[in-house]
């Protein structure tokens, strides 16, 4: 069975000054409907790369929550998870298994922030989208050919919980957009060079997953 590292949201609690690392149970019921092993990786460890070594991960997930704090591999100072929803612990966690991603070519299907964090670290910029068509709602996409007309169809729609998102002109260079909403918005895209994928939507929130999701999770993980 083939392990799959997931990242994991960080959550700041109050009244205990606690940093709490946060997981979606239905990432585990995708999991078991892929076939794989979901291994969560905790954002406090000095060397993600390691770890996850140690552990024979096969690919990774980057899962939702959270904004990003950081270009090109650079923190942006003065962001705080209490007053920006930013955790500098989880960029540098993914930027380094990014690192370790391209060194060992893993493949990685970035969702939602996730998504966004791989357009950052390749120098891309996000852009405010109306919360009115993106949070808590669905809308259709328009897929291009290539890598999802296997899985799904040219008009396709998929549900939408975020506040930033990815503009055209705002994707990195080695980014090739594989969806839009409208003409302006990247809802999923593929690296030119890597296996490094992202998509907007939730797979994980249909409370019956979608069999295009699983198709694409399976095909990216190289899964039987």
């Amino acid at each position: 069975m083939k392990r799959i590292g997931i990242t994991q949201r960080v959550v700041y609690v109050e009244r205990s000054k606690e940093r709490r690392d946060v997981l979606d149970q239905r990432w585990y019921d995708f999991a078991d409907a892929l076939g794989v092993m979901l291994v969560p990786i905790p954002n406090n460890l000095k060397n993600p790369d390691k770890y996850v070594e140690e552990l024979e991960i096969d690919g990774l997930v980057f899962s939702g929550g959270n904004n990003i704090g950081f270009l090109k591999k650079v923190l942006l100072q003065g962001k705080s998870i209490q007053e920006d929803d930013v955790a500098y612990e989880r960029d540098e966690t993914e930027i380094n298994l990014i690192d370790w991603a391209e060194k060992n070519d893993k493949p990685i299907i970035g969702v939602c922030r996730g998504m966004q964090v791989l357009n950052a670290y390749f120098g891309g910029r996000l852009s405010k989208v109306d919360a009115k068509q993106h949070v808590a709602k669905e809308h259709a996409l328009d897929f291009k050919k290539g890598d999802f007309e296997t899985f799904y169809l040219n008009e396709f729609m998929v549900n939408s919980y975020h506040n930033w998102g990815i503009e055209v002109d705002g994707l990195a260079e080695s980014l090739d957009p594989l969806a839009t909403y409208g003409t302006t918005e990247v809802e999923a895209f593929k690296h030119q060079l890597y296996s490094f994928l992202g998509i907007m939507w939730h797979p994980e929130r249909y409370s019956t997953f979608k069999n295009s999701d699983l198709s694409f999770f399976k095909k990216i993980f190289q899964i039987d």
